[in-house]
């Protein structure tokens, strides 16, 4: 990288900064409470989510590919490799909408750090200053990290294309730069690399209102415009239908798909 270059990422290179020389000696107490409240919550939704069958579901694929016994799933007497286990733990995290938020940086924040900060602490037992002092540090990192990415993106982000979920990545990467006592520098990589990992998902072909009698507005989204027959789909209790991509994107090769959120919900406020 050129200096040029350097010179010109200085809000990254601020976060890798402030991540790398975090300490638990430098967060406030009303912070370290709250953050306690928030991993005691978060692993609150894994437990009830691992009996989700939709969490049973990644589970038995993963298992099925991995037979590791690295890292603890949550909730179970399951085990998989770290990079597995933190897929399954996340996802339990926010497999019913439960989980904490930041509105402002349209971010949910323990479903990417939790995960993390556990895979690297089992995967790495050997690793010195793992301690549940570090561990509270490496989780305000990521609620200090996340939705500074999400504010920086601006509002509306999500109505471009992006799930909040693009955004999780890089929750993990501060805690598990906490935890892994990584430099300033490594840092700075390291949510590089996250940044390339962030997913989105794709624009809309056609996006529209449709008003309720009640004066609520709706918002629809198209895609696979004259492909097949119409099909209409929304999403279960405290989703929305971004979350359900993975399995409603197979429909576009054959139907013309249209998608909805539920009411303070998703896209709909």
């Amino acid at each position: 990288m050129t200096a040029h270059h350097a010179a010109e990422n200085s809000q990254t290179h601020g976060i890798a900064a402030f991540v790398s020389g975090l300490s638990y000696e430098r967060i406030p107490s009303e912070v370290i409470e709250r953050i306690k409240l928030l991993i005691l919550d978060s692993l609150g939704c894994a437990i009830f989510g691992a009996g989700l069958q939709w969490s049973e579901i990644l589970r038995s694929t993963l298992a099925s590919v991995d037979t590791s016994r690295q890292c603890r799933v949550w909730g179970t007497n399951e085990r998989l490799s770290a990079p597995h286990a933190a897929l399954a733990n996340g996802s339990m995290v926010q497999a019913f909408e439960l989980d904490d938020g930041h509105s402002l940086g349209s971010v949910h924040i323990s479903c990417g750090a939790l995960p993390a900060i556990m895979a690297v602490a089992e995967s790495r037992p050997g690793l010195s200053g793992i301690t549940g002092k570090s561990f509270i540090t490496a989780a305000v990192a990521a609620c200090e990290t996340a939705p500074r990415v999400g504010m920086c993106m601006g509002e509306g982000f999500s109505r471009q294309g992006w799930h909040s979920g693009a955004l999780s990545v890089f929750s993990g990467v501060a805690a598990a730069a906490v935890a892994l006592q990584l430099s300033p520098g490594k840092t700075l990589h390291a949510l590089g690399i996250a940044g390339t990992q962030a997913a989105g998902l794709p624009q809309p072909e056609q996006s529209f209102d449709v008003s309720l009698s009640d004066g609520v507005s709706l918002q629809v989204r198209r895609y696979g415009i004259g492909k097949g027959p119409c099909l209409l789909i929304t999403h279960g209790n405290g989703f929305a239908a971004d979350a359900y991509y993975p399995y409603w994107w197979h429909l576009l090769a054959k139907f013309d798909v249209l998608v909805f959120d539920f009411r303070n919900h998703g896209q709909n406020q």
